[in-house]
């Protein structure tokens, strides 16, 4: 994964393994990243449910995981 403050971030993608699907997991970060740059309130971080996939390219789950942690700690303090 990378990211540079709160630019989007960029995620390793799996096949053949269990990951989020890629069209739920940048949906949402639309979602994030629109209301923060405009002053809306921020959809909740804690509660975002991505479905899995597996045999098609998905997000690292991990990856995912840990960017919505920060990103929701960041928020918060």
């Amino acid at each position: 994964m990378s990211s540079t403050g709160a630019s989007r971030p960029t995620f390793a993608t799996t096949r053949f393994r269990e990951g989020y699907a890629v069209g739920d997991v940048d949906a949402f970060l639309d979602s994030v990243f629109t209301a923060i740059s405009s002053g809306q309130p921020v959809p909740p971080i804690a509660t975002a449910v991505f479905r899995p996939v597996r045999l098609q390219h998905g997000y690292d789950m991990a990856e995912v995981d840990a960017f919505l942690d920060e990103l929701e700690a960041g928020l918060a303090g």
